[in-house]
């Protein structure tokens, strides 16, 4: 974790990343080409994942993907559209899940 940096984590946010390895694999991803911005198609590319199952963790889809659940509504991932496209980008908070999240698995 950081230097002398404390984390709040909601446990609602470590049970969902828990739960899913895909809104794991998102977010790292986000995190890598963090400040950019991507879009859908590119996400699901990067991370070898259907856009449809990308899709769902970003904004929740179904049963499958609870919408409250899901990385936008939990605050990790905002996004923003330009014409017929939206573009998804990692938040602040986001970033400081990832380095605990990352941190989290590397301990155990």
């Amino acid at each position: 974790m950081g230097r002398n940096t404390l984390y709040y984590i909601d446990p609602v946010i470590i049970r969902a990343l828990n739960k899913s390895d895909l809104r794991r694999k998102v977010l790292f991803y986000l995190d890598i080409i963090y400040p950019n911005h991507t879009y859908l198609s590119e996400m699901a590319r990067a991370i070898k994942s259907d856009p449809s199952n990308v899709l769902g963790c970003l904004r929740g889809l179904g049963n499958r993907y609870n919408g409250n659940s899901s990385l936008i509504e939990l605050g990790l991932v905002e996004y923003y559209e330009k014409g017929h496209y939206k573009y998804y980008r990692l938040t602040e908070y986001g970033k400081d899940v990832v380095k605990y999240t990352r941190e989290y698995y590397r301990i155990y």
